[in-house]
């Protein structure tokens, strides 16, 4: 695509801004386009001092024009669609009503993808078997081409042939905060072709809205079949949105990949992104059944597995009920279908579209099972007020949000909100129910943490299938407490779906319903908010086409500077470093090192840090908050009692030197709030997960008086003690300390390369609740005083969140929690 560019503009002498005429110029117009409104640019370039800057452009109108001309996405086209009811009108004929269905080719699209450069290191033509180890022992799936589905499809294909998985995604939408009368539908496309680091990524554009589906209330039908008149227009527009992928997915179709080479794709329909009445919708089944499974509507709350749903039985079904030869009551009652004779799945090539409904950690498990069912039960049996209370009493962490004022007067939840509450549940009810209580929400928040991994391997799906029985095996407490009468619910029995979606698939954190909606700022809001309100959405396309033109331009221009020689370095930051054989045949296991930390995986402030090792280092800000802090401050303020022996100690150990004079309280250091971390990334996660800041700051006086002083913030950290005994994983040769201080070594003291702590240790990890599967820890003393040491900041792994033990026993302890986050709950699983 991008050579293409570059040919037409050096054919007609063009240069690359054009229509534009500089850099500085395509700065201008990139931001008006993306940052201001239509109105707010037509004043701007009216005012006097715009005519000094002598663009190109001199209206509004102008400035579209010009737009206009820059390479453009796949066209919109308009479909209408005339639909006839069954009300009769006073003229005696039916009523009609009249929509459009905005769509674009989907093919086109994929080539659109698929020609992206940009994209180059993140693609994958063909299936691979991953293994974690060199014996082929420990298969990982972790993107979609390490599934079971990818290799199943390559079997059925011509040799040499490329399958594109097809990723769709619906979600109907409200465009206003506060009225829901104006409403569009959606429908995205992505390819599992492109890595899911970068599907997830908005700003990479790897997914393209390919339609805006029509909303109606239908009322030239009757009441009693409006319902079902909608659910067959849903699937007549899906039908009209994809039938170009039924040719291209049975002859396949030519296209440029991003590097250069021309391939034959065959789309595929592979996985369907929605919430579950969506789902439902989907499936042509009624939202008191499983899309998924013939399971019964008042068998869902059962562990046992049920048969798949088959497309054609499906189709035969329908067949039948639509000639008559099936009753409504065992269409509709035993096997819970709907009426929708021509689905839009039908005429798909290799599609089963009950295995494309791909798990939705979002609405199922975060928003459904966890919040919606779990917490409202125990707050029933614990009770608001207490709970509240308890949430109040939680301790800090470094970015967890601290629910000051309990939970059950809040209204409004988002995504982050649910996963908040998930990383200090356990603790916050702990000793306020009975084990089996905490048995069944610690099998939720296992399950719901272990389907938030980034690749899985058979023991991590072990462990996950563990999990959910630990809380089947459990759930009947909540009967017994009067909270619940049945677990006859969808959102739990989806639940036994996700190890065999990701077997099929890949991790299930590809497929999250999170990126729809997130798509929906940028492709649906914003769109509209450029509107004028009325016959809207002939105008968002408008104002997308634009969008994309400005996106399409702006990659071209970075294409054209990484061609030069000096920027080829950067092109291939994002290669994946694995080691991994793949082919459309061969089935050879290959080794993958999921232990290694890769450059790609770090954030991009990573050149700031100083590495001890390829996998950990520390970051210190540049200016020091607490320059020439005396002892005494430092005892005064930061509680540090026994700064100056643990250092005179330190320096005996460790240089070997006794400073010329005993130390003092007047004495001096530089003092920092916060150093970051970087600890070594886990099996089953992105490295860049793996940076931590960690507080060590005292109470601060406020420059406004009218405030209250910032409060003081000591992070606990896992720290190594035993550098022989620490193996990278679990917990051996580690131990908790809590750190008043983290300051340099004064010069006059003696050189050492790295920053020092100063902590206040806790006792070892010898204590472990069976119930909470967390240690019990409280404070280590000498001599009734702290257990006080000066270490150096490479010993510091990582933080940790401890939270306090609420009970009526005077010894204040505290419980490691392992939910807090992803990285920590793999350590100590």
């Amino acid at each position: 695509m991008f050579q293409d560019i570059q040919a037409q503009q050096e054919a007609q002498g063009l240069d690359p801004w054009a229509p534009f005429t500089d850099e500085e110029e395509w700065g201008l117009v990139k931001w008006l386009v993306s940052r201001v409104g239509h109105t707010a640019i037509e004043e701007f370039l009216k005012l006097p001092i715009t005519s000094q800057m002598k663009t190109s452009f001199t209206s509004k109108y102008s400035l579209l024009k010009a737009i206009d001309k820059l390479p453009r996405a796949t066209e919109w086209e308009l479909k209408k669609i005339n639909v006839v009811g069954n009300r009769t009108a006073n003229d005696g004929q039916r009523e009609t009503e009249d929509l459009e269905l905005w769509l674009r080719n989907p093919v086109d699209c994929i080539r659109e993808l698929m020609s992206n450069p940009e994209f180059d290191q993140g693609v994958s033509y063909v299936p691979e078997r991953v293994f974690a180890d060199e014996e082929g022992k420990t298969r990982v799936f972790d993107e979609m081409w390490t599934g079971d589905w990818w290799w199943e499809m390559q079997h059925r294909l011509p040799k040499g042939a490329v399958v594109a998985p097809v990723i769709l995604a619906s979600d109907k939408t409200s465009l206003l905060q506060f009225r829901g009368d104006q409403e569009v539908w959606p429908v995205y496309l992505t390819l599992g072709n492109i890595s899911k680091d970068i599907r997830r990524q908005p700003s990479k554009r790897a997914a393209i809205l390919i339609a805006y589906l029509p909303i109606s209330k239908l009322e030239c039908f009757t009441r009693d079949v409006r319902s079902v008149e909608r659910y067959r227009l849903f699937h007549y527009c899906m039908g009209q949105v994809l039938e170009p992928l039924v040719s291209a997915g049975e002859k396949g179709v030519e296209v440029t990949c991003p590097d250069r080479q021309v391939r034959r794709l065959y789309p595929i329909v592979a996985a369907y992104i929605a919430d579950f009445p969506e789902q439902c919708l989907v499936a042509c089944c009624m939202e008191n059944r499983c899309p998924k499974c013939t399971v019964g509507r008042d068998n869902r709350g059962d562990m046992r597995e049920s048969a798949p749903r088959r497309r054609d039985t499906t189709m035969a079904n329908l067949r039948l009920h639509s000639e008559g030869e099936m009753s409504s009551d065992q269409f509709e009652s035993e096997l819970g279908l709907r009426a929708i004779y021509s689905p839009f799945w039908a005429a798909l090539p290799h599609n089963d579209i009950f295995l494309c409904m791909t798990p939705d950690i979002l609405h199922q498990l975060h928003k459904g099972v966890f919040k919606d069912h779990l917490v409202s039960w125990c707050s029933k049996i614990i009770g608001e007020d207490e709970l509240d209370a308890r949430f109040k009493a939680m301790s800090s962490y470094a970015g967890l949000r601290h629910f000051k004022k309990g939970i059950s007067k809040r209204k409004q939840w988002t995504g982050a909100d649910y996963r908040e509450l998930e990383r200090v549940f356990l603790c916050v009810i702990a000793g306020a129910v009975d084990n089996r209580v905490l048995a069944a929400v610690r099998g939720v928040l296992d399950f719901i943490y272990y389907a938030q991994y980034q690749s899985h391997t058979e023991e991590s799906l072990s462990r996950m299938q563990a999990a959910l029985e630990l809380f089947h095996a459990n759930k009947n407490v909540f009967v017994e407490h009067g909270v619940r009468e049945h677990f006859n619910i969808p959102k739990i029995h989806s639940m036994i779906h996700y190890i065999e979606s990701i077997r099929l698939f890949g991790s299930a954190d590809g497929f999250n319903t999170e990126l729809p909606e997130r798509l929906h700022i940028d492709f649906a809001k914003r769109a509209y908010r450029a509107s004028n309100r009325r016959d809207y959405v002939i105008q968002m396309t408008t104002w997308l086409r634009r969008q994309e033109s400005i996106y399409l331009q702006d990659a071209y221009l970075r294409w054209r500077a990484s061609q030069h020689p000096a920027n080829n370095d950067s092109h291939s930051q994002d290669l994946d470093s694995s080691s991994i054989d793949s082919g459309s045949d061969d089935e050879t296991p290959s080794p993958a090192d999921h232990h290694q930390l890769r450059v790609a995986d770090l954030p991009q402030q990573i050149h700031r840090f100083t590495m001890f090792t390829a996998s950990r280092g520390y970051f210190l800000p540049r200016t020091c908050p607490f320059p020439n802090s005396t002892f005494q401050q430092l005892v005064d303020n930061h509680d540090a009692s026994l700064i100056i022996p643990a250092l005179e100690q330190f320096l005996r150990h460790n240089l070997r030197t006794q400073p010329r004079r005993k130390l003092t309280l007047q004495d001096r250091v530089d003092v920092y709030k916060y150093l970051k971390v970087v600890s070594p990334a886990q099996p089953h996660f992105n490295s860049a997960k793996c940076v931590f800041k960690v507080r060590a700051s005292p109470e601060i006086a406020p420059k406004d008086t009218r405030k209250i002083p910032a409060p003081a913030h000591y992070d606990t950290v896992l720290v190594i003690e035993d550098r022989e005994e620490y193996t990278g994983e679990g917990i051996s040769g580690l131990r908790v300390g809590e750190v008043k201080l983290v300051f340099n070594l004064p010069p006059r003291l003696g050189h050492f390369a790295c920053p020092l702590v100063y902590i206040h240790w806790f006792r070892p990890l010898q204590t472990f609740d069976e119930n909470l599967q967390s240690f019990r820890l409280t404070k280590s003393s000498r001599q009734h005083q702290p257990n006080a040491a000066v270490l150096p900041v490479d010993r510091v792994l990582r933080p940790v969140h401890l939270a306090p033990r609420i009970s009526r026993e005077a010894a204040e302890e505290f419980y490691l929690n392992r939910y807090i986050d992803l990285e920590l709950f793999e350590r100590l699983s």
